[in-house]
Parts: structure tokens; C-alpha cells; sequence
């Protein structure tokens, strides 16, 4: 094997691997972008949380404002990715 096919092998696990912890979202514009699911995970249940707690603080941020422009298309989120695009949106005030 040159060297050339052994970094090509390497550099293909590792994007494998990075991409086994990202979620695929895209934008009605049809732009896609990933995101980390522990990232993910944790503005879900931080606009969850602040959608039913009146003391608790509005997320703000990048990936509040990328997952409240996410299309929301059943056959591809999922359950938790709806949940986290529908979240995000409320907080964000942004209509579904």
C-alpha cells in the first residue's frame, strides 16, 4: 500500500468517526450543516426548559439560531432533531 492510499484510508475513518456523533440538518434554502448531538441534546433541553420555566434564561446563540432555521421534514430528523428544531424556533419566536 503507498503512501498516498494509507493517509487516504486514515483520513477516511477519521471523518467516518467524527461524523458518528453529528446530526444532518438542512435549510429550506436547501444548505445543509451538522451539528455535534451533544450540542444538540443540550439547546433542546435548554429551550425546553426555558419554554416551560419563567425563570429561566432565553438561549441565545449560533446553534439556537441554526437549529431554528433547520427545514423541518419528518423523514429526515427524527425525533430528537424535531424536537430540537421546534424548540429552538419557539425560543427564537420564529413560526414553524
Amino acid at each position: 500500500m503507498t503512501t498516498r492510499a494509507r493517509l487516504t484510508a486514515r483520513l477516511d475513518a477519521a471523518e467516518r468517526a467524527r461524523g458518528a456523533f453529528r446530526m444532518a440538518f438542512r435549510t429550506p434554502a436547501g444548505r445543509t450543516f451538522t451539528l455535534d448531538i451533544g450540542d444538540v441534546l443540550a439547546i433542546a433541553l435548554d429551550c425546553l426548559q426555558w419554554l416551560h420555566d419563567d425563570t429561566a434564561d432565553q438561549p441565545r446563540g449560533r446553534i439556537v439560531e441554526q437549529l431554528a432555521s433547520a427545514d423541518l421534514d419528518a423523514n429526515e430528523q427524527g425525533l430528537i432533531g424535531q424536537t430540537a428544531i421546534l424548540a429552538a424556533q419557539q425560543a427564537l419566536g420564529v413560526r414553524p
